[in-house]
């Protein structure tokens, strides 16, 4: 029985190493045509955009769109693929400079405002990693706000074993029914916006690689605060 159930993992373990490898292949593989797509349409409208009707230059608008979505979308995949593959080079990784580098470098609409609420701690890790958290979980409240006045709270709580961090925004919420589903990769709540889907899915990856937990609580149009935890024995300040 301790056999079978050795070869069992040790099989799943090498099935789950070949689709990441796949996915990251393809994706990798499919960039390149796209990038010949954008490059072309953006050409042909540049050229010929007032010799266009409206509904022509609709439609190649539309292509450049479904373009952005689909790289979006490639971009999502390579990193969920890319998670668990990493390098150590791990380090002393300082959250309130990673959450002042995602600030600077994402578009915040002037509507919203971020705030950190308590000072963020210092965590032994990977950067890339703990910067595709925390942007992905920020990104994932600017996108579903839909407030004049847009909060996002980030804060951090110290346990005796773990670091309880906290972003809690005012937007649409989310139901209750959707808890557990949003994690699973591909998984969007609306169909009309440049969400790939991955995003919360690589930080639930993220956040297990480190043998921490994620949940949420949220009521629907009064916001939702996302709680995960990373272990202390990675280090600290």
């Amino acid at each position: 029985m301790n056999k079978q159930r050795e070869e069992l993992l040790k099989n799943l373990e090498n099935q789950n190493r070949e689709l990441n490898e796949y996915a990251h292949v393809v994706s990798h593989d499919l960039k390149a045509p796209l990038r010949n797509i954008d490059t072309l349409i953006n050409w042909v409208l540049e050229e010929n955009k007032d010799v266009m009707s409206e509904s022509c230059l609709n439609l190649l608008n539309q292509v450049l769109f479904n373009v952005e979505k689909m790289d979006l979308l490639i971009k999502g995949i390579l990193a969920y693929s890319t998670i668990d593959k990493l390098e150590s080079e791990e380090r002393l990784i300082d959250f309130n400079q990673i959450v002042d580098e995602i600030t600077r470098e994402i578009h915040i609409p002037k509507n919203i405002k971020i705030s950190i609420i308590d000072d963020l701690p210092k965590i032994k890790g990977n950067t890339w990693r703990f910067k595709q958290l925390m942007q992905n979980l920020i990104e994932n409240s600017i996108h579903y706000n839909d407030k004049t006045e847009g909060q996002i709270e980030i804060g951090c709580i110290e346990n005796k074993n773990f670091f309880e961090f906290y972003i809690k925004d005012n937007g649409i919420g989310i139901a209750e029914k959707y808890h557990d589903k949003i994690f699973k990769i591909f998984t969007k709540l609306e169909s009309n916006n440049q969400n790939s889907g991955v995003g919360l899915s690589i930080v639930k990856k993220i956040i297990e690689f480190y043998k921490g937990s994620i949940w949420l609580e949220s009521k629907e149009n009064s916001g939702t605060t996302f709680y995960f935890t990373l272990p202390k024995n990675y280090g600290t300040a």
